[in-house]
């Protein structure tokens, strides 16, 4: 199970995740742009430690879980360094959720409708500009976002789990759910 020298010792490691032997891709078997190298970093019987290589420009993981949690360390971009812990059983990774609301487009459109029926024409332009000043306003968010991030590059993030190091795997792209204990192999 081990990967590397003891960390029971009383040495330091230092360790450049590119040059260990364990190391794969993830997500070759998946539609779409899924897949990910990662590197086993350290693997004992009290952690494991992933290096991934991510961030190419239109990549998605998969959604999944881990038994014991996953504390996650990564850089936005060179200065902003962010933390995640993704608690026991909670589900994280995989394609981004759709940002439109069906519901309060919908509401919008009976909003509108309504006022037609009741004969007040003013009103429901009103409502119709409302409806499109809204969604330029989320159009703009969305610019503003991409403004401000960094460049796509490629990253790595580093991931740790702990025993029993097993992980729910249940993304949409997938026929059915997979468990997989230790490091992910597909």
């Amino acid at each position: 199970m081990e990967n590397l020298p003891s960390s029971e010792g009383t040495e330091s490691l230092h360790i450049n995740p590119y040059t260990v032997k364990d190391h794969g891709w993830r997500g070759l078997s998946i539609p779409g742009n899924r897949k990910r190298k990662w590197y086993t970093v350290i693997h004992n019987d009290k952690l494991l430690v992933t290096a991934l290589l991510t961030g190419i420009p239109g990549e998605f993981g998969l959604r999944h879980s881990h038994e014991t949690g996953e504390l996650s360390i990564h850089f936005s971009d060179e200065m902003r360094p962010e933390v995640t812990w993704n608690p026991p059983g909670v589900m994280h990774g995989g394609m981004p959720a759709p940002k439109t609301n069906l519901t309060d487009a919908v509401a919008a459109s009976v909003a509108q409708s309504e006022a037609l029926k009741g004969g007040n024409a003013d009103v429901a332009q009103l409502v119709g500009m409302i409806t499109e000043l809204q969604e330029q306003m989320a159009d703009l968010q969305r610019q503003l976002r991409e403004a401000v991030t960094a460049a796509p590059a490629p990253r790595v993030i580093i991931d740790i789990t702990f025993p029993p190091f097993r992980t729910l795997i249940d993304d949409p792209a997938l026929p059915e759910q997979k468990v997989v204990t230790g490091q992910w192999y597909d």
